[in-house]
């Protein structure tokens, strides 16, 4: 089996990359079309390092690795989002200490919280989804394709 470390900071530097480009875009786009760009950078992120993984080692990834890549994949790109939500938040509430008051007031409602989970889930499961059937049949189309293995 081969070490995946790579791959994920493989995933973690285009993701970054790509967040950077798509905010750029969704600046400029209209309001609510914005929002679809959010999930880009990681699609672009697994197309990539698949495409990297398959060249490197002339083969699909196995069940293990498939299942490594996928749930891999989904806590660094959540984890990332969280992250930088954070940081965005801290920075902007230097300034006006309200706007932290008014997120840990937000934060309590169950409603809100209801809301983001179910927001979040209702991103994180397709995704999810993708990934797993991406590098399973999809990679070993393409590796039967590209190398005839």
């Amino acid at each position: 089996m081969v070490s995946l470390t790579r791959y994920f900071f493989l995933f973690f530097f285009i993701c970054l990359i790509m967040t950077c480009i798509c905010g750029v875009i969704a600046a400029l786009l209209p309001q609510g079309v914005g929002g679809i760009l959010t999930v880009v950078p990681y699609l672009i992120a697994m197309i990539v390092v698949l495409f990297r993984f398959l060249n490197k080692n002339q083969r699909a990834p196995t069940q293990a690795e498939r299942k490594k890549f996928t749930l891999g994949f989904s806590l660094i790109f959540w984890l990332y989002n969280f992250a930088f939500v954070l940081l965005g938040i801290a920075i902007f509430s230097r300034k006006d200490p309200e706007i932290w008051q008014n997120l840990m007031l937000y934060v309590q409602h169950p409603q809100f919280m209801s809301l983001m989970v179910i927001m979040l889930l209702l991103m994180a499961i397709p995704l999810y989804l993708i990934t797993y059937w991406f590098y399973g049949p999809q990679a070993q189309r393409m590796a039967a394709q590209k190398f005839g293995a």
